[in-house]
């Protein structure tokens, strides 16, 4: 599968200009709203038109990136009927939009061998492909959250994603929302029991000042210092990390004559680990303790159906997310509703 498609998780977090706590409820009707309505069902609906009017302005391209976000509500668009909605009650809108990357000269051709003739286009036209989405923005919260679909680096739209929504929620009274990514622990536990580790490698920068023999002056030299630790014989899974302890315990370097300091000191820790799933290498940031996890969540295994481009199908594909969000997501940023079901 050359897509590889995948699902990305943000959260994004209202940031007021004076500070306060301001829910979604509260941009809408600070930032869309002369007068305010009479309903949540009314705001919801507000906030999805938000987003769609989007579409169709500048905000939703960038010349940096040479990105842009569209709906196409044509016959060409074959995934029209899984066009975004809103759901009301549960304060999401999702969907399958279009996107792609501008800026770059092309021909467009059959694809038959002997095919010589072709049609030219422009660095203004967008190619245009079908990712999926689904955006939380709850009323009575200030941190909502997205998942994305995404494919491989090439035609991954996440970039323009976030500055979309990042666009949309910033306003006369709201700074650019705070975005950051996430995974559901569920994904996190399953990288964790399958990955193995390939590397561990330590690095710091040090001083060594040199007296000279002018003066009392001193010349200090910088140094980049970088250990790396690689298993010889046989994999080590993450689970069986505590095998490397008594290792890393004994390890260390001098500095100076009576000063050993250890590799656990060193102001950068990296772990590289090998998930025979996703079928890739990925480099992560550790403590002494704990190891910051942010797996890539790949559909291959996770759903049946894709069709013929590599794309998920994306009725499929929205069951799935639904049921992430749902079951994993939502505990996760929002506890109190659980908390409150719990108690009641």
């Amino acid at each position: 599968m050359a897509l590889r498609p995948k699902l990305e998780f943000y959260t994004l977090k209202l940031v007021s200009k004076d500070l306060e706590y301001k829910t979604f409820r509260d941009f809408a009707i600070e930032e869309l709203y002369q007068r305010r309505p009479s309903s949540d069902a009314q705001i919801i609906n507000k906030l999805f038109d938000h987003f769609m009017n989007g579409l169709v302005t500048d905000i939703a391209k960038d010349k940096r990136i040479k990105k842009q976000l569209k709906l196409i509500k044509t016959t060409s668009n074959k995934h029209l009927a899984n066009r975004p909605v809103v759901d009301v009650q549960k304060n999401i809108i999702y969907g399958v939009i279009n996107g792609g990357r501008f800026g770059r000269d092309g021909m467009m051709s059959d694809s038959s061998a002997d095919a010589e003739e072709a049609n030219a286009f422009s660095k203004n036209k967008t190619i245009l492909r079908y990712y999926y989405f689904l955006l939380y923005l709850p009323l009575d919260h200030d941190e909502g959250c997205f998942i994305l679909h995404s494919n491989s680096k090439e035609e991954t739209i996440t970039d323009m994603f976030k500055v979309y929504v990042e666009r949309l929620f910033k306003g006369a009274n709201f700074r650019r929302p705070a975005l950051n990514m996430f995974c559901p622990k569920s994904f996190q536990r399953e990288f964790q029991n399958e990955a193995i580790i390939k590397c561990i490698e330590f690095s710091n920068t040090y001083r060594d000042e040199v007296f000279t023999d002018e003066g009392i002056g001193t010349y200090q030299q910088l140094y980049d210092v970088k250990i790396e630790i690689k298993p010889k014989d046989g994999d080590i899974s993450l689970t069986e990390k505590t095998k490397l302890g008594s290792l890393l315990r004994q390890l260390g370097f001098s500095r100076h004559r009576h000063n050993t300091e250890g590799l656990t000191s060193f102001d950068s820790k990296k772990m590289t680990l090998s998930s025979p799933f996703s079928k890739t290498d990925r480099t992560f940031d550790f403590d002494d303790e704990n190891l910051n996890v942010i797996p890539v969540v790949y559909l291959e295994g996770r759903i049946n159906n894709f069709n013929d481009d590599d794309t998920p199908e994306f009725n499929e594909l929205n069951q799935l997310c639904q049921n992430l969000f749902q079951d994993e997501v939502l505990p996760e940023i929002r506890p109190d509703l659980f908390e409150q079901n719990n108690e009641a």
